[in-house]
């Protein structure tokens, strides 16, 4: 078992039988960790992609890996996408965080009527590069071989507009409308398509009008309690549920 996880960030090196890591990830491995050369170290590539093998020289700025083994694993067949309005402050890192341990395949940002949070185009890049690195950390820490596609924030309707439901695809909104169906009773009424797509809104919740474009969107509305929660705490209730509704009838191990 490897005692150290990085990640094949895009100015690593890979060549046949050894892997060069950038200099964050050699950072972080040496002087992070304090690993040293012999030590046994895991690289994913966040596409299905495991190396393993152990390190023959532990720099900060270029650590060398000679790679022992390679797996690659499979597309899980369930893949979940998060339609997550952007909150306050930094829940974001911890929906992102959240989304990527339990298994998420895609997050999508948006922009809601009653969001307080937008950001100017310039910034945009910055902040997918810092969820980004939020997402690498998380599969490091798990041991996860697939990172979430990060989507750029847009606006829902706009993603509404280019996204129209399909046959086969659940769709799913966290609802706090009155005579929504409770998340376990549309979920056990349902065969559990490979495509699932849950909507998650802002601390104001949806509007209106968005919760009318969300169903004509195909979406179902679900509660999840008789508590109100906050995003980051819905998120982590609904794919805790999902994951474990689509694990029902899979052989263990």
């Amino acid at each position: 078992m490897a005692h150290y996880r990085s990640f094949l960030l895009p100015g690593a090196e890979l060549l046949e039988g050894s892997i060069t890591l950038d200099k964050r990830e050699s950072h972080h491995l040496v002087k992070v960790f304090r690993a040293r050369a012999g030590e046994r170290v895991e690289v994913l590539d966040g596409r299905g992609q495991r190396y393993f093998g152990r390190i023959t020289r532990a720099d900060a700025k270029a650590a060398a890996i000679e790679i022992e083994e390679v797996a690659e694993v499979a597309a899980p067949r369930q893949r979940v996408t998060l339609l997550q309005a952007l909150p306050k402050g930094k829940a974001m890192d911890l929906i992102l965080r959240t989304a990527t341990e339990i298994g998420a395949s895609a997050v999508q940002p948006i922009y809601t009527s009653q969001s307080e949070v937008r950001f100017p185009d310039e910034r945009v890049e910055g902040k997918l590069e810092k969820w980004r690195a939020t997402t690498i950390e998380a599969s490091k820490q798990c041991g996860l071989p697939f990172l979430p596609e990060l989507g750029s924030p847009m606006d829902l309707r706009d993603w509404l507009g280019g996204h129209p439901p399909e046959q086969s695809e659940l769709r799913i909104v966290a609802s706090l409308e009155t005579g929504s169906r409770l998340l376990a009773d549309a979920l056990a009424s349902a065969d559990l398509p490979d495509r699932i797509v849950l909507a998650v809104g802002p601390e104001g919740d949806f509007s209106e009008a968005e919760y009318t474009a969300l169903r004509e969107g195909g979406f179902v509305p679900v509660r999840l309690g008789d508590n109100v929660l906050r995003a980051e705490t819905a998120v982590a209730y609904i794919l805790g549920v999902i994951d474990q509704f689509a694990r029902r009838g899979r052989p263990s191990g």
